[in-house]
């Protein structure tokens, strides 16, 4: 099973290197570049997010089966 929390973690630090190089390229007045970059990022963000509410759901519903679970037994 893979570890989200290490997966948002080195997303994470992609973002920030990401919105480094966004910066610099917007400093070097470089649109295309500017763009390019833009993408990559958001991208980045896109996964991140999804992770963060994959896991959030799954958390919801292992909770819920859990509770379930616990009901009935008892």
């Amino acid at each position: 099973m893979i570890d989200e929390k290490i997966l948002l973690q080195e997303l994470d630090e992609m973002i920030k290197i990401q919105q480094k190089s966004v910066e610099r390229a917007e400093h070097g007045s470089n649109e295309a570049v500017v763009y390019l970059k833009s993408r990559e990022l958001a991208a980045y963000m896109k996964v991140r997010n999804l992770i963060k509410e994959k896991s959030a759901k799954e958390a919801a519903t292992s909770k819920g089966t859990n509770d379930k679970k616990l009901s009935s037994a008892l």
